[in-house]
């Protein structure tokens, strides 16, 4: 059985768990977080990333690599758009959202949730700072990338889409919405996205492990 280390609440986590429910892959997930690493994980992943994957003989890190590896190899319902120029947006958001919107948007979560999760206090006032230094370049910059309707490449989710709105479960679980009289386009968009029924099916494992549901 192939196995995801990693825990399902990790935004990077998440992106190749959702890439794994829609491609129909069976896997096993082996619990591990920043603050419990088993004492051989970095022969798993050697810069220490969560998340990490073993299928076969085959041992990947980073989640961008994993998602790429699980492409190549299981090609049915691609994770990317065809055409040269529409893959390399599709990488380039991937890489928007890996670099930019997790430190930004999952330093929300880390101090409402995760902090909380290890019986530490919040520190509110690095939340603020980002909602208001923060979040609104990012938004402003979604609102002028995102469609209108469906998906970002049409009307199949694919990984752009994945790699967008695991940040934006996390914000939601941190209790911050998009304003929809400020970024119409973007707050649409993350609703449409998350009734995807493999994306509202994560949101629901959430809200379990919360006890939420």
């Amino acid at each position: 059985m192939s196995k995801l280390y990693g825990v399902p609440v990790s935004p990077m986590a998440r992106k190749v768990l959702v890439s794994l429910e829609l491609k129909g892959i069976n896997y096993e997930i082996v619990p591990v977080t920043p603050f419990n690493k088993p004492d051989d994980f970095l022969n798993i992943s050697p810069l220490g990333k969560i998340p990490a994957w073993q299928d076969q003989d085959v041992t990947l890190a980073d989640s961008t690599v994993i998602c790429e590896y699980l492409e190549d190899r299981y090609p049915d319902h691609s994770l990317y758009p065809p055409g040269a120029a529409d893959k390399a947006k599709a990488r380039w958001i991937e890489e928007y959202a890996d670099t930019i919107m997790l430190p930004a948007l999952g330093s929300i979560f880390f101090e409402r949730v995760a902090k909380k999760m290890i019986n530490q206090p919040a520190d509110e006032s690095k939340v603020q700072d980002h909602l208001e230094k923060k979040l609104p370049p990012i938004f402003n910059y979604l609102e002028t990338l995102l469609p209108d309707a469906d998906f970002l490449f049409g009307a199949d989710l694919q990984l752009a889409d994945i790699a967008l709105i695991t940040h934006f479960i996390n914000l939601a679980h941190a209790g911050v919405h998009v304003d929809s009289t400020l970024y119409p386009t973007l707050a649409a968009y993350v609703e449409r996205v998350f009734q995807h029924p493999a994306i509202s099916h994560r949101i629901s494992e959430d809200q379990k492990m919360f006890g939420l549901k």
